[in-house]
């Protein structure tokens, strides 16, 4: 028994499903800084609770006895530095994402997702201190 030939073609057989997925696909652009953009905006609140200790030592150690010595500020600075650190991140992965992924892919949903949760949380950070009328958390 004998089978026919196939016939040759050169060109590649057609995909069917959503592009990047089965065996050869390419990852979409830009999905790793969106899910980094949204990491950076989830530990933003957490990373408050690494910094009040040592927020607590500053304040105890700068506060004076009576009156005021110009660095009440220290404290401020101590507890808001990771927080501010992780949200700019947040902010610059997102909008890397952003920019570089086609609209409505996973990077960019994704990226949008930390560009929303930033500015959101520093409303609930801040909205205590703006309502009282000064930015001092331990004073």
């Amino acid at each position: 028994m004998s089978f026919p030939q196939a016939p040759e073609s050169s060109e590649p057989p057609p995909r069917y499903g959503p592009a990047g997925k089965g065996p050869g696909g390419q990852r979409q652009r830009a999905s790793g800084t969106g899910v980094a953009s949204i990491i950076c905006a989830v530990v933003v609140m957490p990373s408050m609770i690494i910094t009040a200790v040592p927020t607590m030592f500053v304040a105890l150690f700068t506060r004076p006895d009576t009156g005021s010595n110009g660095k009440e500020w220290m404290a401020n600075f101590v507890f808001l530095s990771l927080p501010v650190l992780l949200g700019l991140l947040s902010m610059i992965f997102g909008l890397f994402a952003v920019s570089r992924s086609p609209r409505g892919s996973n990077g960019w949903s994704a990226g949008v997702a930390g560009l929303i949760v930033v500015p959101v949380e520093a409303v609930i950070i801040f909205l205590p201190a703006i309502q009282r009328g000064q930015f001092d958390v331990f004073y």
